[in-house]
């Protein structure tokens, strides 16, 4: 997780409810390792650009987010900034 003050996370939770609850789930969640390089840096990647996701892009590196689907891969290396499924 990137780091956030309280009163930035708290700003966010006041208008997407149950927003750190999704921050931890991203957290907690084991991803695979990157076929590519082997980093264990990687992100789901999820479609589709509102508010709730850019916030959640932005306090996680769990999370890439693109624009439209379907996306290049299921995941995202942050290491070596490569899709791969």
């Amino acid at each position: 997780m990137l780091e956030f003050d309280e009163a930035t996370l708290d700003s966010m939770e006041r208008d997407h409810p149950g927003f750190q609850e999704s921050v931890r789930d991203f957290e907690e969640a084991t991803l695979p390792l990157c076929s590519l390089c082997g980093s264990e840096d990687t992100a789901q990647v999820r479609c589709g650009v509102v508010q709730r996701s850019i916030n959640l892009a932005a306090v996680t590196t769990k999370l890439k987010l693109i624009p439209n689907g379907p996306g290049p891969g299921k995941y995202f290396c942050n290491a070596c900034k490569k899709f791969f499924d």
